[in-house]
């Protein structure tokens, strides 16, 4: 499954040939900056291992590092196969206009909404596995990690031997190409594949039609509306939402979560009674849902993302 792989590339051409200009920074071998991570990488024919973190205000973050991934034992086992960057988001979010409009784009590219969140990368910034803290040993969590690495190559494998073959044992060999990700990151980063899998197996035999579809289609009003709220059309983004509510029929959690992305759109747009409205009726759905949990807790007074 892969995204625009345009969006993937010109950010990582932004930060390699951009970059801040300065020289590259390392806490040990933990880098600080994402061109001198991906040159590491580029150059020792590496992986990159991508650590977003707030350490000076998230006491788990802090755990993570002290007892994990600044521990010998966990650097010495994965250094061999990763390049390894730490990105750190600090509370009050003050940091040079240049290192946070970076920091910011990978944040969006993967789809980060908590911290700490681990993301294994090939060196071109295509990510292949996931991870957070686990309360376990430096070794053993090192061992995760590179059993992600080891899943992913033979699935890449699996798909180099996928043209030998035709019809849907094609497919199969192809669908093991594409990641175990979040749907929104796997549409984004491997849309050429599922279009490939979808093509070998016209049939449907393996089932994936319909889900990768669905996918594309959620990467795709994904990528429109971070395009019209750069440049604040919110009542754009609010006819956007409504028809993607509307043609894809969405019902239950989805639809809260449509719901409660559009009251951030309404809200934006200076339309808080309608803002309001769409949160209660997003929270009417199932308030004993995540996302019921969250429209009662932007209602009650708290803050969201939502709406871009």
């Amino acid at each position: 499954m892969k995204c625009p792989r345009r969006l993937a590339l010109t950010l990582l051409a932004f930060f390699i040939l951009g970059g801040s200009g300065s020289e590259a920074r390392a806490i040990g071998i933990w880098h600080r900056e994402y061109a001198a991570a991906r040159n590491e990488a580029v150059a020792e024919g590496k992986n990159l291992l991508i650590v977003f973190t707030g350490t000076d205000w998230i006491e788990i973050c802090t755990k993570f590092y002290d007892e994990i991934l600044g521990q010998p034992e966990f650097i010495d086992a994965v250094s061999s196969e990763f390049a390894l960057l730490k990105l750190e988001y600090p509370k009050d979010s003050k940091l040079p206009r240049e290192e946070a409009v970076q920091k910011a784009l990978l944040r969006d590219a993967y789809r980060v909404r908590g911290f700490p969140t681990v993301v294994l990368t090939d060196a071109e910034g295509r990510p292949f596995g996931l991870n957070g803290f686990q309360p376990t040993s430096p070794k053993e969590y090192a061992g995760q990690l590179l059993g992600i690495v080891t899943t992913n190559e033979e699935g890449l494998a699996a798909a180099k031997e996928a043209d030998a073959h035709s019809g849907s044992e094609k497919a199969k060999r192809l669908s093991r190409g594409i990641p175990d990700l979040p749907g929104a990151l796997v549409a984004r980063f491997y849309r050429k594949e599922m279009e490939a899998v979808l093509a070998a197996d016209p049939d449907d035999s393996l089932k994936l039609r319909e889900p990768f579809q669905k996918l594309i289609v959620e990467s795709e009003y994904e990528r429109s509306s971070q395009a019209l709220a750069r440049e604040s059309k919110w009542a754009g983004l609010i006819a956007l939402t409504d028809r993607f509510i509307a043609e894809q029929k969405l019902a239950g959690a989805e639809l809260q979560g449509a719901l409660i992305n559009r009251s951030g759109f309404e809200r934006r747009a200076g339309q808080q009674d309608t803002a309001t409205a769409t949160l209660r009726e997003a929270l009417a759905i199932d308030p004993e849902s995540g996302a019921g949990q969250e429209a009662a807790r932007i209602l009650a007074g708290g803050t969201s993302e939502a709406g871009i």
